[in-house]
């Protein structure tokens, strides 16, 4: 068979954990151009010369714990020219949990989307009883949402391990956006930010701190608390940003409201950034003023009106 003297030949060599039909995708700057099934340990692309992402996915089932992950490499392809790829897919991580609503019932068939921190988004149904699975993940940060209807969960950072499922409660208490309802067009993944606020002190984590991310103007964009470990997640659908202000709060265990500020912050994206670690100083508390002018304590004798039995 000729081919044009424009394209070049990716020689793709699957190296597979287990045996598995994949199915590789090819981009162009960001733009799916197209896809096939493999299932040989060698299988020959007839691409356009540039550069082209590659995306290998196992076909089996999300709810099939033995998926491998996916995987991407970046080829450039020269006309005339072969050029030989190798793609590992290995076991993946498997995303477990449940999906309520606001009244602790279980939400059937919601949603749930995983969002890696390279933008990649991996999506499975829940169930009627409302649990998920979701198999085949690559070892990474991933922002996980649950949608249906007019309703969504606020988002939770899970860092899934390869080996040991990572559970997960996804609760429907906000209003969803009318882009992430069920049946319209998706949004494209905002940025987050993400830290973890400790006591200066005790080095602690600062359980329940108040976070608040705000623009140049001072306009509140998102807020969140910190979960039991100190560790925050606050956007998750932002756009690409700059001059933003992080605004730390001492939790309600604090008499005295402690505070610290981020500034000049950027967000590019689809992007998750890691702030680190935010101590949170303690602030001088006031002292109390004496008060010299309030009466003295005293006994005051108390007649009580006879009772008879």
């Amino acid at each position: 068979m000729k081919r044009r003297a424009d394209r070049g030949t990716v020689r793709l060599r699957l190296l597979a954990a287990s045996t598995c039909v994949a199915r590789v995708a090819w981009y162009a700057e960001g733009r799916l151009v197209g896809h096939r099934r493999v299932w040989h340990e060698e299988t020959d692309l007839f691409l356009p010369a540039g550069r082209w992402t590659l995306e290998v996915t196992d076909e089996r089932s999300v709810a099939d714990p033995t998926r491998l992950a996916a995987t991407r490499v970046e080829v450039v392809v020269r006309a005339g020219w072969r050029t030989t790829t190798e793609v590992v897919l290995d076991r993946g991580a498997v995303l477990r949990g449940r999906v309520v609503t606001a009244e602790e019932q279980r939400a059937r068939f919601a949603t749930v989307t995983a969002t890696a921190a390279d933008g990649r988004v991996f999506t499975v149904r829940a169930d009627g009883l409302g649990t998920l699975s979701l198999s085949g993940l690559p070892s990474t940060t991933y922002l996980v949402r649950a949608t249906k209807g007019a309703w969504q969960s606020a988002p939770v950072l899970v860092e899934p391990q390869v080996g040991v499922p990572t559970e997960v409660a996804l609760a429907l208490a906000e209003p969803a956006t009318p882009a992430s309802r069920s049946g319209a067009a998706e949004l494209v993944v905002g940025a987050a930010f993400t830290g973890t606020v400790v006591d200066p002190s005790t080095g602690a984590p600062a359980y329940a701190a108040l976070v608040e991310l705000r623009d140049a103007r001072g306009t509140l964009l998102a807020r969140s608390r910190a979960d039991h470990s100190g560790r925050f997640v606050v956007g998750g659908d932002l756009p690409a940003s700059s001059g933003l202000s992080l605004v730390v709060k001492s939790g309600p265990d604090r008499a005295v409201v402690d505070r610290r500020v981020l500034r000049g912050l950027a967000c590019t994206e689809a992007a998750l950034v890691d702030l680190g670690t935010v101590v949170l100083p303690h602030g001088a508390r006031p002292p109390r003023p004496a008060r010299h002018d309030l009466p003295r304590g005293g006994a005051v004798a108390m007649a009580l009106p006879a009772t008879r039995v």
